[in-house]
């Protein structure tokens, strides 16, 4: 059907309908779907909250003062930044906390060095069980069974405001106060990987590995959960200096 323009025009004023100008054969666009927003993905491993982030320690670092720091954190072969002490109430929980944490970037050993994939936050008493660990058992046993040092960790951020197994309630997890730490894994300088995930368990020079610092941080740690322990620690390793029993000699390794 042919509309000339003056009806064309007189149907516009006054709001009469008048057939399709657009061809029934031209194509219908097609309906474009929202995009997803990004979400930030988890350190694959670590025992992360979902629900309830950590909040970056960097945000605390950029407030530093020295008067407000805790008394000096000396721990050698440690490379790392006091930073100011955490009260529990800024992340919604009184009884989280460190007053006196450092964010732990690495360590070194005659003039060798290794570093975490991104600083750790944690309390000065805990970073110098897990520096002598790390530097007197975990080194030593990687230069018997590899021809290449250790040169990076993969871990969680240390400190986490949360509690146990991330529930909503329950005991307050060592995360909490600082005194705790997973580890997913190792990377030597020539660039080969060692996942606690992967590697555990198996009949190979990299599980051997992961068995003796498994059975190395038993004797300094009180709490070593790994693969065997239950499913919530299949792909790392939880470490500790937490109190169990009354008189805090009870350990816990598996």
């Amino acid at each position: 059907m042919r509309i000339t323009a003056p009806i064309f025009r007189f149907c516009i004023l006054v709001g009469i309908p008048f057939p399709s100008l657009v061809s029934a054969s031209e194509p219908v666009p097609q309906v474009k779907p929202l995009s997803l927003q990004d979400h930030t993905s988890f350190l694959e491993g670590v025992d992360l909250p979902r629900a309830k982030p950590h909040v970056s320690a960097v945000n605390y670092s950029n407030e530093k003062a020295t008067s407000a720091l805790s008394p000096t954190c000396e721990i050698p072969r440690a490379i790392f930044s006091q930073v100011l002490p955490f009260d529990g109430e800024r992340d919604g929980d009184a009884a989280c906390g460190i007053a006196d944490p450092i964010e732990l970037t690495g360590f070194q050993q005659e003039g060798s060095k290794a570093r975490f994939t991104a600083p750790v936050t944690l309390s000065c008493s805990f970073a110098k069980v897990l520096t002598d660990w790390l530097i007197d058992d975990v080194l030593p046993a990687a230069g018997d069974l590899f021809d290449s040092p250790v040169s990076v960790l993969s871990s969680g951020p240390g400190y986490q405001c949360r509690r146990r197994n991330n529930q909503p309630d329950g005991k307050l997890s060592e995360h909490a106060l600082g005194e705790a730490i997973d580890i997913s894994g190792f990377r030597l300088d020539d660039g080969s990987q060692i996942s606690i995930e992967k590697d555990w368990g198996t009949d190979t020079v990299k599980g051997r590995f992961l068995s003796a610092i498994h059975a190395s941080a038993c004797k300094r740690f009180s709490t070593v959960l790994g693969p065997d322990a239950d499913p919530n620690h299949k792909s790392h390793y939880h470490l500790d200096t937490g109190c169990h029993g009354k008189t805090c000699t009870y350990l816990i390794c598996q």
